[in-house]
């Protein structure tokens, strides 16, 4: 316990007094300098070549001019470093807070003002030694030893790193320079707390806070130093966020998306660490409580306490936020990319088998889809959701790989109930329609991802049910008898598709399932007239090439194209024999009910 408590004074002794310790390393550095010059240089080198040490002390015009060097140099490195960092923070936020942070600038500066101070120092000593009728031989040498090191070596040295630490600071304030710099700092801080963590330095034992006064002011420097990380990682993130807002380049713009995404991932990754040796770090500690996006939060406090997703919350919700006002933008590109990232830090998700944050993940994509349905109502525009809802599959398809047949029938779910929202809307917004294509043909390729990862039966057939629904879709705006059982070439196309993929794989059954639906969704239709309708279907996918000939956000890839075109006989022949065991009447009504099953 005592060694943890030096571990933690220390830590934040080093962190929280930076400055001084650095002023302090180079007093001691220029210091040893001078030590090490007089004994290895002038020692050997100077001090025999100079007859009158005290005459050349007195005459002072070789080192007089020192000082003013030196607070010349200052003044123009400051003057400069004002200039810049205050014209470039009214663009680039947060850039005089990283700027006093930045170890570089603070031992450039402070040896500029060691060697200035140093300077006037020696000043007034050779003066001293000049202007005294009896000086010792060591006290003149010495006084010799300092002037020329300071004026000759000391300031030199400052003089020439002035204009490579100008040009250092003018990179320093370039947007991107300033975003990877809050990113490594935050990186830096993730990687210290696992290290903290696992050396039970954020841990606040049982013992301990069943003790009285005692410990009582060492708990709270558990609790304190606990509460900072929860702060300044989270004010990682509120800079990130309010360069977002300022900048208005795409590229500084996208760079700071992934690096929100990568900081989330970054510290998904720790978070077993983190679990099990201070599980107390994920209560919410009254500073981020106050924080502006979780002010709006407050119910969901005890939620994300339980599930330990504080910080992963705060990033989606900047994410969120961030896609909102990109799709507003028109700015699709960077509006995809959020959906990406958001897939990104669900796969690490999945990687660390964290299934509470996988479910806010999916819960998360939830809303963007949703975001993406009123933007595309209000503007007629379906580029959006054509953009998420890939991202939202290919989330999906991570989730198939982890074989949790929990999460996926909830997902898949949740996939089928957007797809009949978007297909009612396109009843009425025709940019819609292709939507519903779209969203089909994401499905399928979940339904194959499973096929792939050799998921049970049980669990391919539910979510091929889920899949079989999407041609047989309530219609709100219109009420027929045939309300249900309206045919899409383009849904039907997808699902013959998937057939064909069975079949080629040696799932008979299932595609014998997807045979099953078609009859069943189309017993209004005369046997002749749905053979033609399958026929013509069939011909279509097999006349499909595999790019399309216009190039798309997701690339010139043709949804209708199937790689198992070669199949296409064998489902025909297949329908065809089902087809043969349905007692199917000629009219254009039949008696719900009275379709019989294929005989086995």
């Amino acid at each position: 316990m005592r060694r943890k408590f030096w571990d933690i004074i220390s830590l934040g002794l080093l962190r929280s007094y930076e400055s001084p310790i650095i002023l302090l390393s180079v007093v001691l550095l220029v210091w040893t300098a001078d030590f090490l010059f007089y004994h290895l240089i002038f020692d050997s080198f100077i001090k025999g070549h100079i007859n009158n040490p005290q005459g050349l002390l007195k005459d002072g015009n070789w080192i007089s001019f020192a000082p003013e060097a030196w607070l010349s140099l200052l003044g123009l490195v400051l003057g400069t470093l004002i200039i810049v960092i205050s014209v470039a923070s009214q663009s680039t936020p947060k850039l005089i807070d990283l700027y006093t942070g930045d170890k570089t600038s603070l031992w450039y500066i402070w040896y500029i003002i060691v060697g200035a101070v140093h300077n006037l120092l020696l000043q007034l000593t050779t003066l001293n030694s000049s202007e005294k009728p009896k000086v010792s031989p060591q006290e003149l040498n010495n006084a010799l030893s300092d002037a020329l090191l300071n004026t000759y070596f000391m300031l030199p040295l400052a003089l020439l790193l002035a204009v490579p630490y100008v040009l250092y600071i003018l990179r320093y304030t370039k947007t991107s320079n300033v975003i990877t710099k809050i990113y490594k700092n935050n990186i830096q801080r993730i990687n210290r707390l696992s290290y903290m963590a696992s050396k039970g330095l954020l841990s606040i034992q049982d013992e301990n806070e069943q003790q009285d006064k005692k410990n009582y002011k060492k708990v709270k420097r558990y609790q304190r130093l606990h509460h900072k990380y929860q702060f300044e990682m989270f004010e990682t993130l509120n800079q990130l966020d309010d360069l977002l807002e300022y900048v208005s380049f795409k590229e500084p713009k996208g760079d700071i998306m992934n690096k929100i995404s990568l900081s989330i991932q970054t510290y998904i990754s720790i978070k077993n660490v983190l679990k099990a040796h201070c599980p107390n770090f994920f209560h919410i500690s009254e500073q981020i409580r106050q924080d502006v996006s979780f002010k709006t939060m407050i119910g969901q406090f005890d939620e994300m306490q339980k599930t330990r997703t504080f910080y992963e919350q705060k990033g989606f919700r900047l994410l969120g936020n961030a896609y909102i006002k990109l799709i507003e933008d028109e700015e699709f590109d960077l509006a995809s990319l959020c959906a990406f990232e958001l897939s990104e830090c669900g796969r690490v998700a999945i990687e660390n088998q964290d299934n509470d944050l996988i479910n806010v993940v999916l819960i998360r994509f939830n809303t963007l889809i949703r975001f993406g349905i009123k933007h595309g109502l209000k503007n007629r525009e379906a580029r959006n959701l054509y953009n998420a809802i890939f991202h939202y599959s290919e989330f999906i398809r991570y989730i198939v790989g982890y074989k949790d047949t929990e999460l996926i029938d909830r997902s898949c779910g949740y996939l089928n109930f957007y797809i009949n929202e978007i297909y009612q809307h396109s009843r009425k917004e025709k940019p819609f329609s292709f939507l519903v294509d779209v969203f089909t043909w994401e499905f399928k390729r979940i339904l194959v991802e499973m096929s792939i990862q050799g998921l049970d039966i049980n669990i391919k057939k539910k979510i091929l049910g889920y899949f079989l629904k999407i041609d047989n879709l309530s219609d709100s705006y219109e009420e027929t008898s045939l309300k249900g059982k309206k045919f899409s070439n383009g849904i039907r196309g997808l699902q013959i598709s998937l057939a064909l993929y069975y079949l080629k794989n040696d799932e008979q059954a299932l595609s014998e399932s997807i045979i099953i639906d078609i009859l069943s969704d189309h017993d209004v239709m005369s046997k002749e007239k749905l053979k033609e309708e399958i026929t013509n279907t069939c011909t279509y996918l097999n006349k499909q090439a595999k790019n399309f000939f216009e190039d798309t956000d997701r690339g010139n890839m043709n949804i209708y194209y199937s790689d198992d075109k070669d199949a296409i006989p064998h489902f025909e022949k297949l329908f065809e024999s089902m087809l043969q065991d349905f007692s199917i009447v000629s009219k254009n009504v039949r008696p719900p009910g009275s379709l019989q099953s294929p005989k086995t």
